[in-house]
């Protein structure tokens, strides 16, 4: 169990209570997905299949996911439509489906040839949520303490594949599997997208103004947190083991081993500054050329980004607008399951469900996007400063680089998805945390995903584009670090007493 902090104010003492918004939205989703199921059984199945679409309410489609099995729908139909279907949302939804269902209703046969099915799925349908959704049914017997409704017995030949498709850089369709073993999705976002909370949303709060934002690129975020399995690979590979470890004892006196014992758990306890060096490293590993690299060789307090940063190859953390625009998953709701939170423990790690520790990744559902763990299990270190969104609702807001390219250790950093520590109020796609997250932090909760540019759509930027005053800035009067190593794994602040 990992040892805890002080709490914040994003912190229960216990989880908070379903609000009456949050009951109705699941209410009147599950009737929907009730009366679907009903229908299929008289005879009109085309409004079931219609559902599980992406582009159906999103909270019909999750409910239908998780009820397709007590719904009495019978299994032989759910493999045969996944055979027969030429929509990849709704054929990652039967997957998803699949694990719902008990090994007494799925026959021997059934399961042996629907494993073949599976496996051929996972190696070559290019939609990134087939593959979770078959990679989340296999990888995993149980799905924290609890059995799974069915063991498939096949992350042997899961493993077998992802050790045969490892190292291909680009995208093969809508995924990859880089040469770290992370599985990159691509991400080609629309001209502008809507950012922020709904005014009604529940659990809105005042830094999450409703604003429109435009992505000009298209770009790849990993499916998964970084694990401890991964992190220490790069630590091992550039000599840091012993000095990070160290540094971590030094802010954990509680059992710090947790932090490097569970291979699969996300990698807590780093900093920015910790994520940033990964990301370097991975550029290395995969052969992108050092002109090609986001951050400088020399990381810690007072590097520079080059002003092209956002135009660069390399490997890099999301932007504050990436992330949430793959959280959402092009859905406008709360989560990308809706508005809701009867299901949020299929999805999220967080207070009410993680038994006070990280789990390991991928073993909760993926989002439409093929995207693992956005909400809870870790917060996620991101690329932006803290800022303030725009006011004006006419203002589009280009997601470019920034214009302070500095990073200091008194200028907060962005992190978004909540963590096993924290409660709903955090697991929303619009939730931005507190304007105290600096990048010399570490926290028991707190990981990363990477991300990369593959293309742009615009010129480099001039930043002339808007960029939001920053809050909430803090001042400290603190020695130089001089050495690299002392400024990527100096002790770190315990700020604002967050996690």
């Amino acid at each position: 169990m990992l040892p805890l902090l002080g709490l914040s104010s994003d912190q229960p003492d216990k989880p908070s209570p379903v609000l009456r918004s949050e009951e109705r939205a699941d209410n009147d989703a599950l009737e929907k997905a009730k009366a679907a199921i009903s229908k299929f059984h008289r005879g009109n199945q085309g409004e079931l299949w219609a559902e599980l679409r992406r582009g159906a309410d999103p909270a019909v489609r999750a409910f239908l996911i998780h009820h397709l099995a007590v719904g009495g729908i019978p299994v032989p139909v759910v493999i045969n439509r996944i055979r027969k279907t030429a929509d990849a949302g709704q054929r990652a939804a039967l997957i998803l489906s699949l694990g719902e269902f008990s090994e007494q209703i799925i026959a021997a046969a059934d399961r042996k040839s629907t494993s073949a099915l599976l496996l051929a799925l996972y190696r070559y349908d290019p939609d990134p949520e087939v593959h979770s959704a078959v990679d989340w049914l296999f990888r995993y017997s149980n799905e924290g303490p609890t059995r799974r409704r069915t063991d498939w017995g096949q992350r042997a030949a899961l493993e077998r594949i992802d050790r045969e498709s490892t190292g291909r850089l680009a995208p093969k369709g809508g995924w990859s599997i880089d040469v770290a073993g992370l599985t990159l999705v691509e991400v080609s976002a629309p001209a502008i997208f809507q950012m922020g909370a709904d005014p009604h949303e529940p659990r809105m709060r005042g830094d999450e103004t409703l604003h429109r934002v435009s992505i000009p690129r298209v770009f790849a975020i990993s499916s998964k947190d970084v694990t401890v399995a991964q992190f220490q690979q790069y630590l091992e590979d550039t000599g840091f083991k012993s000095k990070w470890r160290e540094t971590v004892r030094q802010r954990f006196s509680l059992q710090p081993d947790s932090f490097w014992s569970e291979p699969e758990r996300p990698q807590f306890a780093v900093s920015w500054y910790d994520a940033a060096g990964y990301c370097n490293w991975l550029s290395r590993k995969s052969g992108i050329p050092n002109d090609q690299w986001v951050y400088p060789d020399e990381i810690g307090p007072g590097m520079r980004l080059s002003p092209d940063y956002l135009h660069r190859k390399g490997y890099r953390l999301p932007t504050e607008a990436e992330w949430e625009f793959s959280a959402r998953a092009g859905t406008s709701k709360a989560h990308f399951f809706g508005d809701g939170v009867a299901l949020l423990d299929r999805y999220a790690w967080y207070v009410a469900n993680s038994e006070n520790h990280g789990w390991p990744v991928g073993m909760l559902k993926p989002n439409p996007l093929g995207l693992f763990d956005m909400y809870g299990n870790a917060w996620e270190w991101l690329q932006d400063r803290r800022t303030d969104y725009p006011t004006d609702p006419g203002t589009i807001t280009i997601d470019a680089e920034d214009t302070s390219l500095v990073i200091t250790n008194e200028i907060a950093r962005t992190r978004r998805g909540g963590s096993w520590s924290y409660d709903k109020e955090t697991t929303r796609s619009a939730h931005r945390g507190a304007y105290t997250y600096f990048p010399d932090q570490r926290r028991d909760s707190v990981g990363f995903r990477v991300a990369r540019t593959i293309s742009t759509t615009s010129a480099p930027s001039k930043l002339s584009h808007r960029q939001p005053r920053p809050r909430g800035l803090m001042q400290a009067n603190r020695s130089s670090l001089t050495s690299q190593t002392q400024r990527r794994f100096g002790r770190d602040r315990n700020r604002g007493g967050s996690r």
